[in-house]
Parts: structure tokens; C-alpha cells; sequence
């Protein structure tokens, strides 16, 4: 930033306005305000925030440049929500005569945003007298500071929050994840209870039917025994009705033939 501030500006209108183009962000909104106090006091704060975040978005000289390239222009004017776009913003200067026709700037001032953003009669802007609101001006930066600070113990707080509430989710997470796995694991273990009691059933099913073929095939040989026993029994009686018979016939065969062997002799 330059050590003294200037309070004029030389040649014509034109002239002057490119030279203030060439201030620092700083003084290009030091100028504005002064100029046009009365009208815009109230907007001195959001003004100092226009030049820290051009600032910000000026890489190469930072707060000592003085315009930033298009694609910055646009993230700038994202940044604080305005519907403005740089090619709309030249055409209204050009046809407020603050630019040339074939003017072509290859940065965007801070000026050039404050002029269409206000809508300032950019002639009398040049021309103002400086320094008589300095001390206001002052004042003003030194509560965008305050707000600056504010701002950035309030982000530092809410970045400590997001921390804690993703390890708060991280927690509740794998808490989560345990009472899944455990849920599961119970789940599986009743699967596996079920199941044994099923096998248990099912073989004390088979045991059953086993018993109940083995007494039905007990029974079946019992049932096969007895009618062994029976026709044995039945067998003995029957050999011991036919002995009396047998003898008879044995008997009547022995007399047959005595009575055959005294013929054959007497023959």
C-alpha cells in the first residue's frame, strides 16, 4: 500500500478514473466512501469486505493489486451473492462514458464494481475532495476488523463443532456397527438353536420309528415262533395218531405174509 494517500487525481475524467483504477484495493474503496459518504455510510463495512476478498482472490499481488482477471471478477461476485456479471457491468460503464467503446480492460477494478453495483455518477467520483471523512472511515474499518475476528473465532468454533458432531456420528456409527454385529450374532445364534432342536427332533423321530420297526419285526418273530411251535406241536399229535395204525399195519403186513410163507411151504 502506498505510504501517503493521495487526495487528487490528474488529466481528464477519463484520465483520473483509470488512474484510480490503478489504486490498491484499499484506497480505490477509501476513495468511493469518501466521495460518496453521505449517500453509502451505512455500506463501509461490507466495502472493506469487497477489498479483503480481493484480497484473497488476487494471487499474484494481493492487497497491493488493483483489479482481478474475469474468472476471479465472477468468483467475487459469487462470493457476496450479486446477480451483476462483468460484461454486464462494462456495458453500463460504457454507456456511461466511464470506459471507451473499444475500451478493453483486461482486469476489473474494485471501482469499476462499486460504480454499477451504487449506480454513482462516476464523473463526480473522480472529482471528489478526500480526507474530510477519514476518521469515520477509519472507525468503520476498525469494526470490520472486530467483525473479521468475531467471524473467525465464530468459524474456528463452528469447524471445533463439526468436528465433534463427526466424531459424535463416528461414535454412534460404530456403535451402530456393534449393535448390528451383536443383533446378528444373536440372530445366528437362535438360527443355530433352531436348527439343533429341529436335528434333535428329527432324530428322536427316526429313534421312535426305529423302535417302532424293531418292536413291529419283535412281534412278526414272536408271531413266526409261535406257528413254528404250533404246527410242531401239531406234527407230534399227528405222528402220534398215526403210531396205532402204523402198528396195525405193521402187523397186518407180518400176518400177510406168514400166511404167504405156510402156502409157499405147502406148495
Amino acid at each position: 500500500m502506498s505510504a501517503q494517500f493521495p487526495t487528487t487525481l490528474n488529466g481528464t475524467d477519463n484520465e483520473k478514473l483509470t488512474e484510480l483504477c490503478g489504486f490498491p484495493y484499499h484506497q480505490q474503496a477509501v476513495w468511493f466512501l469518501n466521495a460518496f459518504w453521505n449517500e453509502h455510510e451505512g455500506e463501509a463495512e461490507k466495502l472493506w469486505a469487497f477489498v479483503d476478498k480481493c484480497s484473497e482472490f488476487d494471487y499474484e499481488k494481493h492487497e497491493e493489486g488493483c483489479g482481478l482477471d474475469e474468472m476471479n471478477a465472477h468468483r467475487f461476485l459469487e462470493a457476496f451473492d450479486e446477480t451483476m456479471t462483468v460484461r454486464e457491468m462494462r456495458a453500463n460503464l460504457r454507456e456511461s462514458g466511464a470506459i471507451g467503446e473499444k475500451e478493453r480492460p483486461k482486469v476489473v477494478p474494485l471501482i469499476h464494481v462499486l460504480l454499477f453495483k451504487y449506480n454513482v455518477d462516476w464523473k463526480r467520483l473522480v472529482n471528489s475532495s478526500q480526507g474530510d471523512n477519514a476518521e469515520k472511515i477509519a472507525q468503520a474499518q476498525d469494526r470490520l476488523a472486530q467483525v473479521k475476528e468475531a467471524f473467525k473465532q465464530s468459524e474456528e468454533a463452528a469447524q471445533q463443532a463439526k468436528k465433534a458432531l463427526a466424531e459424535a456420528k463416528q461414535r454412534e456409527a460404530e456403535a451402530k456397527s456393534r449393535e448390528e454385529a451383536a443383533v446378528a450374532a444373536a440372530e445366528e445364534a437362535k438360527s443355530r438353536e433352531e436348527a439343533a432342536v429341529a436335528a434333535a427332533e428329527e432324530a428322536k423321530a427316526k429313534e421312535e420309528a426305529a423302535v417302532s420297526s424293531a418292536n413291529e419285526a419283535k412281534a412278526k418273530e414272536e408271531t413266526a415262533v409261535a406257528a413254528a411251535n404250533e404246527a410242531a406241536a401239531r406234527e407230534a399229535d399227528a405222528k402220534e395218531a398215526e403210531a396205532p395204525f402204523k402198528a396195525a399195519q405193521e402187523e397186518l403186513e407180518a400176518a400177510l405174509a406168514e400166511v404167504k410163507k405156510q402156502e409157499d411151504e405147502y406148495n
